[in-house]
């Protein structure tokens, strides 16, 4: 069984299944099997003649049937063999998910009125570490600290005194040290906001739409590296958090999101506002949870943190029925977290023979390549020592951005489809790979077996999933990047061999690529090129800014043309590559780090997504610098229209075919229709002023930069293409 088991009697079972959190990986299998699951938990009277069963797709099958023969259960398996028992045939008219939850309450009847929790002792939950001993530890077995948390300094209840599930839930996030909320009102969520505004520490940004909101708790986790919440209500409020919650997962974005649902008598029925969003949400969230008990609240909520942060980041989404919220309990706070499978599948600390191996291949490496990924972010200062001890050269993905300084000789900046050409060529050329936080993704790798093909490869990652999913690895060590980095700078150290290695030949090599191929730009006239205005912003805030970006040709041109020197100034949606993330990400960002010059590098076509959410700047006046790189196109559609589609013109002009020489929509107008200042500037010249303006006036601003449609992001490896493939000339005014 993968990702669980359970426990039980002759005369009763429980089925603890443990949430994984990207994957679940067999040792055997040529590859890994990803998995995700969703576990709903039922009340726990004091005397259960049949107790619940916690359901969980996919991979709960097996215990579940098991677990359903040891209660004697009815049991069969429906629905892509996710666990069901007979129901009445009047839910067959109901739509297939909103049937199965209607089944689960069926055979699972709640209790509607009020039953404070049992008084038990609590202990709090063990760090990693010790959870992670090789010492056997029983399912039941409480997780314990010495590590109190405190409760709010200043809250209107009394110990036992009971108080609705939205205000348990409220001082829940208060207990995980949460200070800002970012969450749009509905009928589902109500009391959560009402609860909400009776919090003595917490402050929710309104932002004016789901997606917006759930882009700015990005943001705020991106930037802080603090887990993000947001709060929607049921129905199209959680619908419009998908987006959000698949771009969290693939960037690895610690989030937690919170989900109104309507009354749990009313599930399956098809319910005004009702949308069965633990379903929806399975696999782009990497555990999920529908409360069904108000005395859950304290364990869900402290799980779902300890999830989004724990192993490789992600969102878990929290989906809390309105009566729930509205149930009086009393709280037992610190209640034991049952992850245990999850625990003892969290990576160990890398042994010293695995470390031993890596050393080894660095000493008779010539040509060695360091490619840092998302995965580290948090390993940057170890990460700067091995490199300064060792003087490989680092190439970033676009999600490491920042991992190592871009200011540095030793950086050769961004690698893959529109990285530098040395990078690129560094890959090519190299002996050995280090592979460091990384995923080998196809805008990296273009054609997986020319990838690094000279090259041994070292691959660390915390997630088994990774390991040899794209490229098998000579060396690979699944756990904390930080962890391994230290055991090899401390092995590099304890051994001299550092003092042996000499790369000079090799860094000379790249030198020349460097020389020979830098990243350039064209003028034409007064026209403005996108990558001047960057390089502008770069030289007034001496590399110092956050910068959000959008998804399209402003997002590649921010990623080569702005020097990053240290972690999360870096924000942009990479993986699902969502347009419209700009915006509310530098406004999370904003007030995740409020001392911070925050810039949005966007396109016209990303902003106007999301442009609703200028008014929680205004409002909140949330000094967000907005410099919209404006060519009236989907540019980066245009690109490809121009290199492999004869310049053919499918429905990317975004301004008004009656008149072309018009600018439209009029961002500047709409800005000030917003209280907003903004300018909008044509020529060249008048760059440096401008931006020198933005950055100065206090709060808001936007700068809308008119540029040429005919530009092209370079270099440019075409999709599946090879290092052999790459572009470095040419734009929209050339004939292909």
């Amino acid at each position: 069984m993968c990702g669980g088991g359970y426990s039980g009697s002759t005369r009763t079972a429980r089925a603890y299944l443990s949430p994984i959190p990207r994957a679940c990986q067999n040792p055997s299998a040529a590859s890994p099997v990803r998995i995700q699951a969703a576990a709903i938990y039922f009340p726990q009277p004091e005397q259960e003649a049949n107790p619940p069963l916690p359901m969980a797709a996919p991979y709960a099958t097996a215990a579940a049937a098991a677990a359903a023969t040891a209660a004697k259960l009815p049991f069969s398996t429906a629905a892509g063999g996710v666990a069901t028992s007979a129901v009445s045939a009047s839910s067959n008219s109901l739509s297939q998910p909103l049937r199965r939850q209607r089944e689960l309450l069926n055979r699972h009847p709640l209790p509607m009125t009020y039953r404070p929790m049992k008084a038990t002792t609590v202990r709090l939950p063990l760090s990693i570490s010790a959870a992670l001993s090789d010492s056997p530890k029983p399912p039941s077995a409480a997780i314990t600290t010495t590590t109190p948390i405190a409760a709010p300094m200043t809250r209107n209840y009394n110990a036992d005194e009971p108080r609705k599930g939205a205000d348990i839930l409220v001082e829940a996030l208060e207990r995980e040290g949460v200070t800002d909320v970012f969450a749009y009102p509905g009928g589902a969520s109500m009391e959560i906001h009402q609860a909400l505004t009776r919090s003595p520490s917490i402050v929710n940004h309104l932002f004016r739409h789901e997606q917006g909101e759930i882009f700015a708790a990005e943001g705020y986790a991106r930037a802080t590296g603090l887990p993000g919440v947001c709060i929607a209500t049921s129905g199209p409020g959680a619908t419009n958090l998908v987006s959000g919650l698949a771009d969290a997962l693939l960037d690895s974005i610690p989030l937690v999101a919170i989900t109104g649902q309507v009354p749990r008598r009313m599930i399956g029925t098809d319910a005004f506002q009702e949308t069965p969003i633990v379903e929806v949400t399975r696999s782009i969230t990497k555990h999920n949870y529908l409360v069904l008990s108000v005395d859950d609240i304290p364990r869900i909520v402290r799980e779902a943190f300890f999830l989004a942060t724990s192993g490789r980041p992600g969102p878990v989404l929290i989906d809390i029925p309105k009566d729930i919220q509205q149930q009086l309990a009393i709280p037992v706070w610190n209640p034991p977290m049952r992850l245990h499978g999850y625990l003892s599948r969290l990576p160990k600390p890398p042994e010293r023979s695995h470390l031993e191996q890596i050393v080894r291949l660095l000493s008779e490496s010539r040509k060695p390549v360091l490619y840092a990924g998302g995965g580290s972010l948090n390993a940057s200062e170890e990460l700067r020592q091995f490199v300064e001890l060792t003087g490989v050269p680092v190439a970033s993905t676009l999600m490491g951005l920042g991992s190592f300084p871009t200011s540095s000789e030793l950086s050769l900046k961004m690698l893959g489809m529109h990285g530098t050409v040395y990078a690129n060529y560094a890959v090519e050329q190299s002996d050995l790979l280090l592979a460091f936080g990384v995923r080998f993704d196809d805008r990296v790798t273009g054609k997986l077996e020319a990838f690094a093909s000279r090259a041994k490869i070292i691959h660390i990652d915390i997630d088994p999933a990774e390991i040899g999913k794209n490229k098998q690895p000579h060396v690979s060590i699944c756990g904390d990047l930080k962890l391994a980095l230290q055991g090899i700078i401390e092995l590099l150290e304890e051994t001299k061999i550092h003092e042996k290695l000499d790369f000079s030949a090799w860094r000379e090599e790249l030198d020349e690529q460097k020389s020979r191929f830098p990243l350039n730009f064209k003028t034409f006239g007064d026209a403005i090129p996108p990558q001047y205005a960057i390089q502008v912003l770069d030289e007034l805030t001496n590399g110092e800014a956050v910068i959000s970006t959008g998804v399209g040709q402003h997002q590649m041109w921010a990623a080569q043309w702005y020097t990053y020197k240290k972690p999360r100034n870096w924000l942009s949606s990479a993986g699902l590559g969502a347009m419209g993330f700009g915006l509310p990400a530098a406004a999370g960002a904003a007030v995740g780090r409020p001392e911070a010059i925050v810039v949005d590098i966007d396109g016209d076509g990303s902003f106007l997504m999301n442009i609703q959410e200028l008014a929680v700047l205004r409002i909140e006046n949330l000094p967000v610098k907005i410099m919209v790189l404006n060519n009236q196109h989907l540019g980066m559609v245009v690109q490809w229209e121009d290199r492999f589609y004869k310049a053919n013109r499918a429905h990317t002009y975004l301004g008004n075919p009656a008149n072309e020489s018009e600018i439209y929509p009029d961002l500047v107008a709409i800005a000030k229709g917003f209280n907003i200042p903004a300018a909008r500037i044509t020529k060249v010249g008048e760059v440096r002023e401008a931006i020198r303006e933005m950055l100065e006036t206090p709060g808001p601003y936007l700068l809308d930069i008119i540029v040429p449609h005919q530009e092209h992001v370079l270099p440019m490896i075409p999709s599946g293409g090879t290092f052999k493939d790459l572009i470095i000339e040419g734009d929209g005014r050339t004939s292909y």
